[in-house]
């Protein structure tokens, strides 16, 4: 495999135009609708409908399994039976942790245009 060379987004952009007769563009897009997703590519008009869409995970609604042990836990505690009582330590083992979808309509995201506009791929939410 080659060793690739520079900033992280120029690395990232070597990944995609590993096929240099299909280049690819990282640019912005406005999330135009959310289910089903519609993107605006800046410079576009018209939408790119959910066929054309791949959305990294981190972005939508997924779960994942979690172990936490130990920290600070704070709150409050009912015992029935003697009236109170405090919690002194946590452990959960294989517990699920759900994300939630953190797209909404209007958000700026950061793409990557491939197959002459076919194809985006959703990467990141932009913030300035």
């Amino acid at each position: 495999m080659t060793q690739l060379e520079g900033t992280g987004a120029a690395r990232l952009l070597q990944l995609f135009n590993g096929d240099k007769t299909q280049p690819t563009t990282i640019t912005n897009a406005t999330i135009q609708s959310v289910a089903p997703i519609s993107v605006r590519v800046d410079g576009d008009s018209v939408d790119t409908p959910e066929q054309g869409i791949i959305v990294a995970e981190h972005l939508t609604e997924h779960s994942r399994t979690i172990s936490i042990t130990g920290g600070t836990v704070t709150g409050q505690v009912q015992d029935t039976y003697s009236g109170g009582g405090e919690l002194t330590s946590l452990n959960i083992v294989d517990g699920e942790l759900t994300f939630k979808c953190d797209l909404k309509v209007g958000d700026r995201v950061i793409v990557a245009v491939v197959n002459d506009g076919q194809l985006i791929y959703v990467l990141d939410k932009a913030v300035s």
